[in-house]
């Protein structure tokens, strides 16, 4: 994947999140976006296909968790 600018990658996934969650404020939206932006494994996706990522595995009876490791590398 192309590598995004920080603020591009986060509006472009807010703009999804109001897509997928007709509901969310644009506000709410980009603070998710820089939530998932935070996330190492939502990070390296496409932004859109980051938003798609989560919202299916929040659909699941038991979601996974985000981040693969519990600790941070060093």
């Amino acid at each position: 994947m192309e590598h995004l600018p920080q603020q591009v990658w986060i509006e472009r996934c807010a703009h999804r999140i109001a897509e997928v969650q007709h509901d969310i404020e644009v506000e709410e939206a980009r603070r998710i976006a820089r939530d998932l932006q935070s996330f190492e494994r939502t990070r390296a996706m496409a932004p859109e296909a980051a938003v798609d990522f989560v919202a299916s595995t929040l659909a699941q009876p038991k979601p996974a968790r985000f981040e693969r490791r519990t600790r941070p590398r060093n």
